[in-house]
């Protein structure tokens, strides 16, 4: 559907009635998810896709601020249903649920990813995508690995091997033994005779128990060693690899490599510290004193307002304002600046839907139009006023007033206009001098009466 045909289902009976009463609601109370989500959901069904996914967005933020972070994750399934390629809802969807603590739905999302290579335009991309998921499952290996898929594929094999490495904690707690054997036995195919590759991939072997793997490649490091003619490093080499045979416990030790290796070897064990004796003559003890406080625990600081451990509410308003730019970058490429009435009629929209600051652009250049310049002058105004900015509004007013040309009715209907919003800005005395400027001009003129009574 276009965006004139839109415009006109916008505004047609009906419809227009329900999406007047649902944008009043969000208007009237802006920070309310639910009326958010109505009308983002209203907005979908009737094909307007994009702004109802902005509305959705900006419902599944605030279910989050106020603690309702599984309200949100069901608002984030409606978008995906609409916009299911969507990176960044998908990394929101997982790293809520791993905070809902719901960690099996947060690895078959990630899984899901994963399993669709043309998700990403770039390897670039996909290692974004990964390396922040693995901030949100730090208890699971899988983005890791996935990272190490990618690095692989690059032939990055040194920092393959370092996300293995990162992964190696997270195997045992999660028990993904085999998926991390597959990587790892991929690696050490494709390093051939590169032994500083195979080196640390001996040791990860290792470190998840599977010595018969790992000893193997070690001892290939170790005989190459013995050729290059380096006695100290075959000494060291050696001393280590009869250490492990002998059930030094490699895992526990945290090592990858021979010289690591050597050095954890050689620290000295830690030592118990015994309390010193008791004294041979104790002292009688004296008259009780004050009691003293108990030692208070430290307080932790609060997080400022609006964020998570994880910083995620920038990151979603990001996500808001993104989705906002795509619509706005729709509507210049369908209409531009050519047809400024639906740029009027997307300034209504906007309106509505409490999006003012993106209202007021639209109804900037809806006023070119000489047939719209006082209607979105008007709107304009009020738009400025809703935003608190008073002094912008009674300008536009008095511009209009200065450039219309549409007589004494015009005239007349602006100034009480103005003197509404001298009043909303608390200038009393000023509104009150129109006021009785249009009673003797038009008397019975809308409310001027009872507002002077008043």
């Amino acid at each position: 559907m276009g965006f004139l045909d839109s415009f006109r289902k916008m505004f047609s009976s009906k419809d227009q009635e329900d999406r007047v009463s649902l944008s009043r609601k969000v208007q009237g109370s802006p920070n309310d998810p639910q009326a958010r989500q109505k009308l983002g959901i209203f907005l979908v069904q009737q094909g307007e896709v994009v702004e109802g996914l902005d509305q959705l967005a900006r419902a599944a933020v605030l279910y989050e601020k106020d603690g309702f972070a599984s309200k949100a994750i069901a608002v984030l399934r409606q978008m995906q249903k609409h916009d299911p390629g969507n990176n960044d809802f998908q990394k929101w969807m997982i790293r809520l649920l791993a905070q809902e603590g719901l960690s099996s739905d947060a690895q078959a999302e990630l899984r899901k990813v994963a399993s669709d290579p043309a998700r990403f335009t770039s390897d670039d991309q996909r290692l974004d995508f990964f390396r922040q998921t693995a901030e949100f499952l730090k208890k699971n290996p899988l983005p890791r690995l996935y990272i190490c898929d990618i690095l692989r594929g690059q032939k990055k094999l040194h920092e393959a091997v370092n996300e293995l490495e990162k992964a190696i904690p997270l195997v045992a707690s999660s028990g993904m033994y085999a998926e991390f054997s597959e990587r790892l036995r991929a690696v050490v195919f494709q390093a051939g005779d590169d032994l500083v590759v195979l080196e640390p991939c001996g040791f990860l072997w290792l470190a998840v128990g599977i010595v018969e793997e790992g000893l193997p490649i070690l001892d290939r490091v170790a005989e190459a060693e013995s050729t290059n003619g380096d006695p100290l490093r075959e000494i060291v080499v050696r001393e280590v690899l009869a250490a492990i045979r002998g059930g030094w416990n490699v895992a526990a030790s945290g090592v990858f490599s021979f010289t690591d290796a050597a050095r954890r070897r050689a620290e000295p064990e830690p030592s118990r510290v015994e309390a010193p004796p008791p004294p041979e003559h104790p002292e009688p003890p004296g008259p009780p004193g004050p009691a003293e406080p108990p030692p208070s625990a430290p307080q932790e600081e609060p997080s400022p307002p609006g964020e998570t451990a994880e910083g995620g509410y920038e990151q979603e308003e990001s996500i808001v304002r993104s989705a906002l730019g795509r619509l706005q970058a729709k509507v210049d490429e369908e209409i531009g600046d050519t047809d400024l009435e639906a740029r009027y009629n997307l300034g209504i929209a906007y309106k509505e839907m409490g999006l003012l600051d993106e209202a007021v652009t639209e109804f900037r250049l809806a006023m070119r139009k000489p047939e719209l310049f006082v209607g979105a002058g008007s709107l304009l105004a009020d738009t400025l006023a809703d935003r608190a900015d008073f002094d912008g509004a009674l300008a536009v007013l008095e511009a209009v007033l200065a450039a219309s040309t549409g007589g004494e009715e015009v005239w007349r209907d602006v100034r009480y206009h103005k003197a509404v919003l001298l009043e909303r800005a608390g200038r009393g005395d000023e509104a009150r001098e129109i006021f009785r400027e249009i009673q003797e001009k038009t008397p019975g003129y809308r409310d001027v009466e009872a507002r002077l009574q008043a």
